[in-house]
């Protein structure tokens, strides 16, 4: 099985876990040999995927601009039947629009899934064929002067007919390299990686989160109310995790309280933002997966996200709680789903929100996590792990 093209491409965030130093030992510790050799097995095929680069694509499809931008179309828009020219795109949410396929997104997130795993099974195996592979893919995508990729998105999730480029495009890296990014700083903390190749990641990454914080197009971004403001800046902690930027992290704690969570979350704990998508499963366990990532980052810095006392506001404190709450009343534990889902919907996105609730005592009941049909099994493997 292609673990990317089959199962994590069409909701990655939800496949993810955020890996800092202290939750890598306890995976290393609790995992038997034959069951990593039974995650080697199901991943021994990354080994063999064909190196991506933005500079893959053709020419005709770069609108002028250099071929080192990252470029990539609106995923849920397409031709307009009522004009000529088929302009302006309109949009058709949830329904992905496969002329995207020759674009950067999938180059981009096939690169960070492959990143993402290489790096778990060397801390796992210790074997450096996974370690220099990585390296390679990293060092080819975002580094090397031929084929890198130009530290901006300014061209991401382009509407034809429309403009060049959205913020809202951020959300290709965010979801996707964001988990990669992590992994790699903390795998660096436990000696895993080398210095040279950190630092010249730290270098492409420092001049990223320069147009992240300031370019027009990153602030649309920046303001956005649904998940993609959530995305948006659990990126900006991935970033300033990896770089030791402590000093920003108070204003991102206290922008991801007053204006993500006291404005997205309703009082039952839903996500009124993501409900009212056509696909509300996936989007509701991603935008509230975004608060629980951010919750595992801040409590590397003595931020506790689930219980706000120590807030200087007086706000709701359990805000989090009830959002995880809300999953395993309605989806979880029984799916009594009542809004739309267009899309098939993998029950194995349901684990890192279960897995949440268990570590914050929400749930004992861990033999509620066999029940969980689930495509990917390799995430199954690693949560069942992280909750003995």
């Amino acid at each position: 099985m292609d673990y990317f093209k089959d199962i994590v491409k069409v909701d990655p965030v939800n496949h993810y876990l955020v890996f800092t130093k202290e939750r890598l030992k306890k995976l290393k510790a609790n995992l038997k040999q034959n069951e990593i050799k039974e995650l080697e097995d199901k991943l021994s095929y990354l080994l063999t995927k064909p190196q991506f680069k933005v500079t893959d694509k053709s020419k005709d499809i770069c609108l002028g601009f250099s071929s080192h931008n990252y470029m990539s179309l609106a995923t849920y828009f397409w031709p307009n039947p009522q004009t000529p020219d088929n302009l302006p795109y309109i949009q058709k949410d949830g329904y992905p629009n496969p002329e995207g396929d020759v674009y950067d997104k999938d180059r981009l997130r096939e690169t960070a899934f492959i990143i993402y795993y290489e790096l778990l099974l060397y801390y796992l195996t210790e074997d450096s064929k996974y370690y220099f592979d990585m390296k390679r893919r990293l060092t080819v995508f975002f580094l090397l002067a031929e084929t890198r990729m130009l530290p901006n998105m300014n061209h991401a999730q382009i509407v034809k007919g429309k403009n060049l480029g959205r913020g809202i495009g951020i959300i290709d890296f965010s979801a996707n390299m964001s988990y990669a990014v992590i992994l790699l700083k903390s795998l660096y903390d436990l000696g895993f990686v080398d210095t040279g190749l950190y630092n010249s990641y730290k270098t492409w990454l420092t001049k990223f989160l320069n147009w992240l914080r300031y370019d027009k197009i990153a602030v649309e971004e920046m303001v956005a109310h649904n998940n993609h403001g959530t995305m948006y800046d659990f990126l900006l902690m991935a970033i300033c995790y990896y770089l030791n930027l402590n000093k920003l992290i108070p204003s991102i704690v206290y922008n991801v309280i007053e204006n993500r969570m006291l404005r997205q979350f309703a009082d039952d704990g839903s996500l009124p933002y993501e409900l009212a998508r056509t696909k509300s499963k996936s989007y509701s366990l991603m935008g509230l997966k975004g608060f629980t990532d951010l919750a595992i980052l801040f409590k590397e810095y003595d931020y506790d996200l689930y219980n706000l006392d120590w807030y200087f506001k007086k706000v709701k404190t359990d805000i989090l709680k009830s959002g995880i709450k809300y999953m395993l009343d309605n989806l979880i534990a029984v799916d009594k789903w009542s809004y739309e889902q267009i899309a098939f919907f993998d029950e194995g996105t349901k684990l890192p929100i279960f897995l949440e609730a268990y570590e914050h005592r929400m749930v004992d009941n861990t033999r509620l996590i066999k029940t969980i049909k689930v495509k990917d099994d390799i995430l199954k493997i690693i949560i069942t792990k992280l909750i003995n």
